[in-house]
């Protein structure tokens, strides 16, 4: 069964943060890493089945969106291409 693959963005470190810490509180998600792709937004990558991505993202998403006030946006891939699978991996690939 393939990885699938999960990225959330907002404006600002701090809503990644907390959606971060939410989201490994309350699934088994594998957080790679932080982003940063410029006009102050970031991004984080996630991995792991498909269900917990799922969850993950739909926690982590509430939550930055808790935190900002601002948009947040949110994608899941569920049978990611490699390169998206690159990225996910390896977020330093494209941080800005």
């Amino acid at each position: 069964m393939s990885e699938a693959a999960a990225f959330i963005e907002a404006e600002g470190f701090v809503p990644i943060f907390d959606a971060v810490d939410a989201m490994v509180k309350a699934t088994e998600v594998t957080v790679q890493g932080t982003m940063r792709l410029g006009g102050g937004i970031v991004a984080v990558a996630l991995t792991g089945d498909l269900a917990t991505v799922e969850e993950a993202t739909e926690i982590g998403a509430e939550t930055a969106r808790a935190v900002s006030g601002g948009r947040v946006s949110s994608i899941i891939f569920a049978s990611p291409s490699l390169p998206v699978s690159a990225i996910a991996a390896n977020p330093s690939l494209i941080d800005g």
